[in-house]
């Protein structure tokens, strides 16, 4: 009898402290989810409408996610690389997002030290026309691929003609949970894809209705320490601007984000 009067009277005590331990909890788990992401946006260059893009993607993306942009937005290829060989760069930003063309850049010890910033473990998204930056000038060594291909996932050298493209998901991901199986973008500049490293799982790809097979669009790629989330389209603003790749975009960064 005077155990279960000790019984009574220690009950309160333990669902007090359950209770509040589950607040506690609770409340840690609000706070991580209100946790901003820093996001590092380096852009530029000719071809495209950067100036626009930027300000699609940073808003968009900020309607989708707890999310803090920095936008570097270089002119020239010399420009970016004077802000990329700063030291620290990257330090204190969650991910990069490139969305840049520098295809002339040939110097092979810039690039692997932007490369190794992401083999550490900083994970990164790449759009398009990233796909055509820093290795059409620079030559593979004894058969090894460019550091990077190797940081991309996938090489591509050249592009179709301009048309909308059908998207088909190869697999199902949580990067493309929510994009329609058979989206067909507003525009579209079909990038073909040469190779896809061992590295890289492919989820999807597009058809422009002028090439002889479809051409992977969307992948993810693991580099070293660090995730990247890659596609190719991207080119026009129209195609931007849809819901669908803004969407793609977000679950790109949750998913890249999910290993830190």
């Amino acid at each position: 009898m005077k155990r279960f009067k000790n019984l009574r009277t220690l009950l309160p005590l333990v669902i007090a402290i359950a209770v509040a331990g589950f607040a506690i909890s609770s409340g840690e788990n609000k706070a991580d989810e209100k946790k901003t992401i820093k996001a590092l946006m380096v852009t530029g260059e000719g071809y495209h409408d950067y100036k626009t893009q930027k300000k699609i993607i940073s808003e968009g993306l900020s309607k989708r996610l707890n999310i803090e942009w920095t936008i570097i937005h270089d002119k020239s290829a010399k420009e970016c690389k004077a802000n990329l060989s700063k030291k620290d760069w990257a330090k204190g930003y969650d991910i990069v997002v490139y969305n840049l063309c520098h295809a002339k850049e040939a110097d092979e010890a810039f690039i692997d030290s932007v490369a190794a910033v992401h083999k550490k473990g900083i994970p990164a998204v790449v759009l398009h026309c990233t796909m055509h930056s820093f290795h059409w000038k620079v030559k593979a060594k004894d058969g090894d691929e460019k550091t990077w291909v190797k940081f991309l996932g996938v090489r591509s050298r050249n592009h179709g003609p301009k048309a909308p493209i059908t998207v088909a998901k190869t697999i199902e991901h949580p990067v493309t949970k929510d994009l329609p199986d058979g989206w067909k973008t507003p525009n579209g500049e079909l990038y073909n894809v040469n190779e896809v490293l061992d590295t890289a799982t492919v989820l999807a790809k597009g058809d422009n209705g002028k090439v002889k097979e479809a051409q992977v669009c969307i992948w993810v790629n693991e580099y070293g320490k660090g995730r990247v989330f890659g596609t190719t389209l991207g080119h026009h603003n129209s195609t931007m601007e849809t819901k669908e790749y803004l969407d793609l975009l977000a679950n790109g960064i949750a998913w890249a984000l999910d290993s830190k």
